[in-house]
C-alpha cells in the first residue's frame, strides 16, 4: 500500500508495550507488475461465509490505546445464526497510536482496482518515531473474538456479545493481504509483516507465486507468518504475490494476530513516520456441530399494494415450530395483527415452505412489521424489521429517524424489488458503510457515530441514483 508520510517530532506515549520482535529474513526478488488472484479467497467444501467488518465502535478503554475494545456487529450469518465480533488492542511494539494516522479499521480503504474493501478489517499503523539510521520493527497485537447473537431484537452490545459459538468456528480462514513494502537506499527497506499466534492445527500458507518470506519467532508465544516484499503496490493489494492465509483445522472462538513493519537501514533513511495500510478478512468457516435451529428463515418481505401490505416469508427448515405472529408498529408501539400456524406436519419440515399475509393498512406514514416465530414450547424469536411507506408516500426513499439519536437509521424504498447499492459517506468523503440490498424494500443501517452523512443509492439495472442527507446526534 502506498505510504502516508507525516513529519515532525515523534510523540512519546506511556502505553504498555511488548519488546521489539526478531528480525525477519531479507526480502526476495519481486515484480510489482505481477498479480494473480489469491486462491485463498476461494472456499472449499460447503462453506462460503465471508465476514464484513464495518462500523467499529469503542466499547471499553480509551480509543486507540492498549486494552481498547471495539465491537463489530453482524459480521456474518452461519446457518441462520448471526455472528458478532470484538477486537481488542492487546499490545504494541514501536507503534504510535496518537494523531490521525492510526486507525483501528479504515472503512474507506480500497484494493488495487480502487474497489472498496470496507468489509475488510483494515487498520492503519505508524512507527512511533522517525525512521532514520537505526533498524526498527514494530506491530500492533489484536485479539479478535467471535460471538453468536442471542437473538434479542435491538439488544446489540453488550447483550449480543456474551455467548461464544459453542465449540468454536470450524475451518476458520484468516487472509492477510497487501504484505508489501518499498526499498530505501541501497539494500534497505520498509515493509509490512503479518503473523498469527500458533495453535493446534494451524497452517500458514502463501501462494506458489509468493513474494513473501517466512517469518516465525517466539517471545513467550510461538508466532507464524510472513514478512513482505519491497515492491510497492497500489491500494490494499489482493494479489496472491503479497497475500497469506492462516487456516485453522481446529475450531476457534478467537484468534490473535500481529500486524507490523520491518525497517532496515543502509545508506538512506525516511526521517519520517510512514503509515502503512493493512487489510484482512475471514472466511470459509462453519459451526463444528450444526445446531438445529427451530426455523431457518430464507426471506421476509413487506410491500404495499394500494390499501394493503403484502407480507411474504419463506422457511428452509422448521423444527418444533408452532407458527408465526405478525406484529406491526404504526404509532410507536407494537401490536399483534394475525397469527399464522405452521404448515409443517407436527411443526417439523426439511423442505422449503412459503407463507403470506395481507394486512389492511391505509396509514399515511411509515409502518413497521416483524414476525415472531413461536416454538411448541412457547419460546420465540423475532425476524428483522421491515418497513413500508404510507399510502400517500410515493417513489424515492424515506429515511427515518432523521436526525437519529442512537446511530441507527431505517431506509424505506419504493415498492420495486430491485438491487440497490447503498453508500453512506461522512463529511470527510470517507465511505463508512457500503451495502447491497438485493430485493428488500427496507433496510436498517446502524453503528453510525455522531455527525452529518450523505447517503447515495444507486440502482445498477436502471442507472437511477438518489442522494439524501442525514444527521446522527447521539444522546
Amino acid at each position: 500500500m502506498k505510504k502516508i508520510f507525516t513529519f515532525g517530532i515523534a510523540v512519546c506515549i506511556a502505553l504498555p508495550a511488548f519488546l521489539q520482535p526478531t528480525q525477519p529474513a531479507a526480502p526476495i526478488a519481486c515484480n510489482t507488475g505481477a498479480c494473480t488472484p489469491a486462491t485463498s479467497e476461494t472456499c472449499t467444501g460447503a462453506s462460503t461465509v465471508v465476514t464484513s467488518f464495518t462500523g467499529a465502535t469503542l466499547r471499553a478503554g480509551t480509543a486507540n490505546s492498549v486494552n481498547a475494545v471495539y465491537s463489530f456487529y453482524n459480521i456474518a450469518t452461519i446457518s441462520g445464526q448471526q455472528i458478532n465480533a470484538t477486537v481488542t488492542i492487546e499490545g504494541t511494539s514501536n507503534v504510535s497510536m496518537t494523531g490521525g494516522n492510526f486507525s483501528i479499521d479504515d472503512d474507506g480503504a480500497t484494493d488495487q482496482s480502487n474497489v472498496s474493501i470496507a468489509s475488510f478489517f483494515a487498520p492503519r499503523i505508524t512507527p512511533n518515531s522517525n525512521l532514520t539510521t537505526a533498524d526498527r520493527r514494530g506491530y500492533v497485537q489484536f485479539n479478535i473474538r467471535f460471538y453468536i447473537s442471542d437473538g434479542t431484537a435491538g439488544e446489540q452490545y453488550p447483550g449480543d456479545y456474551t455467548t461464544p459459538p459453542v465449540g468454536g468456528l470450524l475451518g476458520l480462514n484468516y487472509i492477510h493481504y497487501d504484505i508489501d513494502g518499498s526499498t530505501e537506499g541501497t539494500n534497505g527497506w520498509f515493509r509490512e509483516t503479518g503473523v498469527v499466534a500458533n495453535v493446534t492445527g494451524l497452517s500458514v500458507n502463501g501462494d506458489v507465486s509468493t513474494e513473501l518470506v517466512q517469518y516465525n519467532y517466539t517471545d513467550g508465544v510461538n508466532w507464524r507468518g510472513f514478512a513482505g516484499s519491497v515492491c510497492e503496490r497500489t491500494g490494499v493489494s489482493r494479489c496472491s504475490q503479497v497475500a497469506a492465509a492462516a487456516t485453522y483445522a481446529t475450531p476457534q472462538t478467537s484468534i490473535v494476530v500481529r500486524m507490523g513493519y520491518d525497517y532496515n537501514y543502509t545508506n538512506s533513511n525516511f526521517n519520517s513516520q510512514p503509515t502503512r495500510q493493512y487489510g484482512s478478512r475471514f472466511g470459509c468457516f462453519s459451526f463444528p456441530q450444526q445446531v438445529s435451529l427451530p426455523v431457518t428463515l430464507k426471506s421476509f418481505t413487506a410491500n404495499r399494494v394500494n390499501t394493503n401490505v403484502q407480507l411474504k416469508w419463506e422457511t428452509a427448515t422448521e423444527q418444533n415450530n408452532n407458527g408465526f405472529a405478525i406484529e406491526r408498529n404504526m404509532n410507536g408501539s407494537w401490536e399483534q395483527v394475525a397469527y399464522i400456524p405452521s404448515q409443517a406436519a407436527n411443526g417439523n419440515s426439511s423442505s422449503e415452505l412459503s407463507y403470506q399475509y395481507s394486512d389492511p393498512n391505509n396509514s399515511r406514514s411509515i409502518t413497521q412489521y416483524r414476525i415472531r416465530q413461536v416454538d411448541m414450547d412457547n419460546k420465540f424469536k423475532y425476524t428483522e424489521t421491515r418497513s413500508v411507506k404510507g399510502i400517500d408516500q410515493k417513489g424515492g426513499v424515506i429515511i427515518f429517524p432523521n436526525p437519529s439519536h442512537d446511530g441507527k437509521i431505517n431506509m424505506v424504498f419504493d415498492e420495486k424489488n430491485q438491487v440497490r447499492d447503498i453508500t453512506v459517506v461522512d463529511m470527510s468523503g470517507r465511505a463508512v458503510k457500503q451495502i447491497r440490498s438485493a430485493t428488500n424494500n427496507s433496510i436498517v443501517i446502524d453503528n453510525l457515530t455522531s455527525g452529518m452523512y450523505t447517503v447515495r443509492i444507486y440502482v445498477p439495472a436502471t442507472g437511477e441514483q438518489t442522494v439524501e442527507k442525514i444527521v446522527v446526534n447521539k444522546r
